[in-house]
């Protein structure tokens, strides 16, 4: 569903771009509730990446992006909107660190208002664990891990949330013990340029609203990238692909394309 929502809101500067540009859409496996606004022009079902971004579920959806890229690709460049680009940034991430020798998963990233990734891994990252309720932990999830994300990140109640509230299939009645088993085998880590050395070493798009909550994530991923490989748009809305942007995000597009031939 949210393919139709992405598919709908980038066609302008779509259309911008050279005929020869191929696209191929994906959608998530894991429903979720329709974002404000998009129930009122998009039916259901809704859907997304994972409910909560969860070291295991994260994992699952790296792999089936893997899968996609087995099966269809190569690809020269993945786009993501808001779950999908921070999807995207974990996914290169994690084949950076585990490959450093072969070629780029892709050879560059268009990053639309992007959450902050989180990785499948317990090497890298924020235990962010006590932001998604997961409290009173007998220690970090790896030896020194910060365990502290910066207050400036925590935009949205409703991202912060683990799986005893999305998920209904944890809510078994009388089994308190059992959810306190599985609070300790859940882990959140969340990339971050103060705790990772790792960096996206592709050129990578930037586009973010100034009134979007999620805009400093979006700064703070820039960090997480090559600098001289980075291209940032930052247009007056909010976490919306806005047409009249068109023209200046189809430019800064290209302006990475250009840099992945140079």
């Amino acid at each position: 569903m949210w393919v139709s929502v992405l598919i709908s809101t980038a066609a302008h500067f779509r259309s911008l771009l050279p005929l020869d540009y191929e696209w191929v859409f994906i959608d998530g496996p894991a429903e979720t509730d329709a974002a404000p606004g998009v129930a009122a022009f998009y039916p259901p079902p809704y859907l997304c990446w994972y409910s909560t971004p969860t070291t295991a579920k994260v994992d699952s959806a790296q792999h089936l992006i893997s899968s996609v890229v087995l099966r269809e690709g190569p690809f020269d460049a993945v786009m993501g909107f808001s779950q999908g680009a921070a999807l995207a940034a974990s996914a290169i991430l994690r084949h950076q660190i585990q490959h450093p020798f072969k070629p780029p998963l892709f050879r560059m990233a268009i990053l639309i208002c992007s959450p902050m990734p989180f990785s499948q891994s317990l090497d890298v990252g924020i235990d962010a664990r006590k932001y998604f309720g997961l409290g009173d932990l007998p220690s970090p999830s790896r030896p020194g891990c910060p365990t502290i994300v910066p207050e400036y990140l925590i935009t949205d109640p409703a991202y912060l949330k683990g799986d005893d509230e999305l998920d209904d299939s944890s809510s078994i009645e009388d089994d308190s013990q059992l959810s306190r088993q599985d609070s300790h085998r859940t882990f959140y880590q969340m990339y971050h340029s103060s705790v990772d050395n790792v960096r996206i070493e592709i050129p990578t798009v930037h586009i973010f609203g100034r009134q979007d909550k999620w805009r400093l994530h979006s700064k703070d991923l820039i960090k997480l990238c090559w600098k001289k490989l980075a291209t940032v748009f930052e247009h007056d809305g909010g976490h919306e692909i806005p047409k009249p942007a068109s023209e200046d995000i189809c430019d800064a597009i290209e302006v990475a394309v250009a840099k992945v031939w140079d």
